[in-house]
């Protein structure tokens, strides 16, 4: 039998899915419309430049976000809108692998080692610039 705070935990966390599914849900038809908007605006490339530059921003934006709620105590719906809708959604890790993979598959190493190397290094450098940015006064 479920305990007493068993019972209030589950009531809370139902409660939190109530407010935050609806924010999550337009963070994210935000995000992947701003993605499409990068992706059109790119040329077409054999390298997967347009998964790259929105991650690369993504990447900024969620480290300057984090910054920001450490330093002002942002909402959890503030960052179920913006951390999780709207930047999980503009950003992709499921594109980066796939791409990675294309090149892969397709011969093309050196330009797989290479999107994968500026992927996760410029990602990291990319999330530390937005918290260095985000924690200024």
């Amino acid at each position: 039998m479920p305990s007493t705070d068993d019972r209030h935990h589950s009531q809370l966390a139902l409660s939190r899915l109530r407010r935050s599914v609806p924010l999550v849900l337009a963070g994210g038809l935000l995000g992947s419309s701003l993605r499409e908007v990068v992706v059109s605006l790119l040329p077409p490339s054999p390298f997967p430049v347009a998964n790259l530059t929105a991650n690369l921003i993504g990447s900024f934006f969620l480290g300057w976000l984090v910054a920001r709620r450490e330093r002002h105590s942002a909402t959890g719906l503030a960052i179920s809108f913006w951390g999780i809708g709207v930047l999980g959604s503009f950003t992709t890790f499921s594109g980066f692998s796939v791409a990675a993979l294309d090149l892969m598959r397709t011969g093309r190493l050196p330009a797989a080692a290479g999107y994968v190397a500026a992927s996760v290094i410029g990602g990291l450098f990319s999330a530390r610039t937005g918290l260095r940015l985000g924690d200024r006064r």
